[in-house]
């Protein structure tokens, strides 16, 4: 049942993402003959399994020998029902590992970090079954959308040989005003800069079905950074 419930509302995510236009991505129309029955989850759910998956950006890592290596920094937004009752969502920072890198950047970021850990976030809604998926597309409609923290702390330090050892610290995610705001790339942002110098660098066009997200989030001591992420998509099984 769990399973049942987790596809569906996947399902629904990916259309009301369509609806609201938050993530660009195309509307596939069901066969006529395919009857589904209706999906009743709370506006928090919806909001919950629209961000839900793995998100990856890409990276340059300059070695202390010279050459450079082209790498993905990936999150991952996974249902954590141990936590918050079942409403909320696990965010996981990966880091980077690259051997014998002097430090790593982007286009848009000159020495970028490395952050590891978890934090649980969660979405703040009336909660009603009835109106969980229109009070979800208004939110989404209005504007980027806000998932508070509730838990959670990231380890952060310097990328290679060359970075400050200053700049190791913890960033709490454990209430106050700790939170991530999720909002689509925009043409002409930095995050579109970042997807296009990308896929001139690899030579490989972007995926169109494959949805982008800026993610911003804000520590509880007010420091903030954004991580640009393209979902990437799931394997399916082949059919018994």
């Amino acid at each position: 049942m769990r399973r049942i419930r987790q596809r569906a509302a996947r399902a629904l995510a990916a259309l009301l993402a369509s609806a609201c236009l938050l993530a660009g991505a195309p509307y596939v129309r069901a066969d006529e003959d395919d009857y589904r029955p209706p999906v009743h989850l709370t506006e928090s759910e919806v909001a919950l399994a629209f961000v839900e998956g793995r998100y990856t950006t890409p990276i340059t890592c300059k070695r202390t020998d010279g050459s450079l290596v082209e790498l993905e920094e990936s999150i991952v937004l996974k249902a954590a029902p141990e936590s918050g009752g079942g409403k909320a969502l696990k965010v996981t920072f990966f880091g980077v590992d690259v051997a014998d890198a002097a430090y790593c950047y982007t286009l848009i970021e000159r020495r970028l970090l490395d952050r590891r850990g978890t934090l649980f976030i969660h979405f703040r809604s009336h909660n009603r079954k009835d109106l969980g998926v229109s009070d979800f597309r208004r939110a989404a409609s209005a504007g980027p959308l806000t998932y508070n923290a509730h838990r959670g702390e990231l380890h952060v330090h310097g990328l290679g040989s060359e970075a400050d050892p200053a700049e190791a610290r913890e960033l709490l995610f454990d209430g106050g005003d700790s939170r991530m705001v999720v909002q689509a790339i925009q043409a002409g942002s930095d995050g579109a800069k970042l997807l296009a110098d990308s896929s001139d660098r690899t030579g490989v066009a972007p995926n169109p079905a494959s949805r982008q997200f800026a993610f911003h989030f804000f520590a509880k001591d007010g420091t903030e950074f954004t991580f640009y992420g393209v979902e990437v998509a799931r394997a399916r099984k082949a059919p018994p």
